[in-house]
């Protein structure tokens, strides 16, 4: 069954908290019940660290809103039903504020998805092109020329969501390599009694008991009815990080062994550590940056002036 992952962290989340109610009464039952999956059309060729760049439009035309442009990095664009997509709606004022959040249906004419292949194998992201997609304006989230608060709102929810899920993720690859470590052979003494290895390995576990408290905290706020806010980022960029020096330090337990990937018979684990490890890369760029995410703890966590 497929996990309606955007639909679950992201688009629920929206619509509950700016979704007109005819909104929440059409969408957010088949979200729950993954009869509908949704994905996010935000990042764009020339769009990403700088989202409000984007340049797909959306045209009035009557009350609908005819809409053209590309959208790269889309997670589950081939299952999707529906996409939160963002597009500039007024060129006349800055870009942050020319930009609307649209619901729109994957299966409307005008819209091709395209896989991406990653060096692991998987095609996880997707180009989407929307040539003249027509959309209804009551599928507007938030009204007109009001996306980008939306956006910035999605954003918090996704990185806050997904680090709960991520961190379990993590955990279980953690958990791998410590029982693999006391059998994976290094010279003649198991990898687990290596003080390279034993070090790794403590610190790879101090970090993800860290992260857990850490987020245990914040789900404790927002169970008392907080919000998402931009400690979202610092998780996202602890998380993101120690994942990262977790498998690298798994892999290199494992020393050429580690290289061996998915199907070859010699391969620890049937190559789990190698593929995570490829798509480990993309957890510091994907839902932010790390460099954006330390900007915005910097601005609005610390205080600090913006950078020129």
């Amino acid at each position: 069954m497929l996990i309606n992952l955007a639909g679950l962290t992201m688009a629920g989340p929206i619509l509950i908290a700016h979704g007109t109610e005819e909104q929440r009464r059409r969408y957010l039952q088949p979200i729950l019940s993954a009869e509908e999956i949704w994905c996010q059309g935000f990042s764009e060729p020339q769009a990403g660290s700088d989202l409000a760049a984007l340049r797909t439009q959306a045209v009035r035309d009557g009350n609908t809103f005819v809409i053209r442009g590309q959208k790269v990095w889309t997670s589950f664009a081939r299952y999707a039903d529906w996409c939160m997509l963002l597009a500039r709606t007024d060129t006349s004022v800055p870009k942050h504020k020319g930009i609307t959040f649209f619901l729109v249906s994957m299966h409307s004419p005008g819209v091709t998805v395209r896989p991406l292949k990653q060096m692991n194998g998987d095609e996880d992201f997707n180009e989407v092109f929307f040539d003249d997609v027509r959309v209804p304006a009551e599928n507007i989230v938030g009204g007109w020329n009001e996306g980008w608060s939306i956006a910035v709102s999605t954003l918090l929810y996704e990185r806050t969501i997904l680090t709960f899920s991520r961190q379990l993720q993590s955990r279980s690859a953690l958990q791998d390599t410590l029982l693999l470590a006391r059998t994976w052979q290094l010279g003649q003494m198991p990898a687990a009694r290596d003080p390279i290895v034993r070090q790794r390995l403590a610190q790879a576990w101090i970090e993800s008991e860290a992260m857990k408290y850490t987020s245990y905290r914040y789900l404790t706020q927002l169970l008392r009815g907080g919000k998402p806010g931009p400690q979202s980022s610092l998780e996202k960029l602890f998380w993101s990080e120690m994942y990262q020096r977790m498998l690298d330090a798994a892999v290199a337990m494992l020393g050429p062994y580690g290289q061996l990937g998915k199907g070859d018979p010699r391969a620890p684990l049937l190559g789990r550590l190698q593929h995570l490890l490829l798509y480990s890369r993309g957890r510091t760029i994907a839902a932010g940056t790390s460099e954006i995410q330390r900007n915005t703890l910097a601005e609005r966590v610390l205080g600090l002036p913006r950078g020129s």
